[in-house]
């Protein structure tokens, strides 16, 4: 599943960015099914990651609250960029550059819950 995953979220790009074009009406409904599916990705990753470590409810948690964090973020930051590209180019062109701007800012937002929070260690 691992080696598949960049070829199907490639894939799911690719075809989110042909439905703006193609069919504008369905993109929302392809937006949240996306986003639910990597949410249920994630989880299962952390929960696999996980399973055999001691104390593993806490560390489920920290890692669950930073995946909902993220996307959050991310899905606020990807709203405000195409807010403003859609104001100021225009409303196809707008979505799209929307969507481009919510990839850079997941990456960048994934880049730096990495570095930062992956070295903080919660004990009790």
């Amino acid at each position: 599943m691992k080696k598949y995953a960049q070829i199907i979220f490639a894939l799911i790009s690719v075809f989110i960015i042909l439905s703006l074009i193609i069919y504008p009406i369905i993109t929302p409904i392809l937006g949240t099914i996306i986003l639910l599916f990597s949410l249920a990705i994630g989880i299962y990753t952390i929960f696999q990651k996980h399973k055999e470590s001691d104390n593993p409810r806490l560390k489920i948690g920290k890692d669950t609250f930073v995946l909902v964090f993220t996307i959050m973020l991310i899905s606020f930051l990807g709203g405000i960029a195409g807010l403003f590209a859609n104001f100021y180019i225009s409303n196809l062109f707008g979505a799209m550059a929307g969507f481009v701007c919510a990839l850079l800012s997941g990456i960048v937002v994934g880049y730096l819950v990495r570095k930062g929070i992956g070295k903080v260690e919660i004990k009790f």
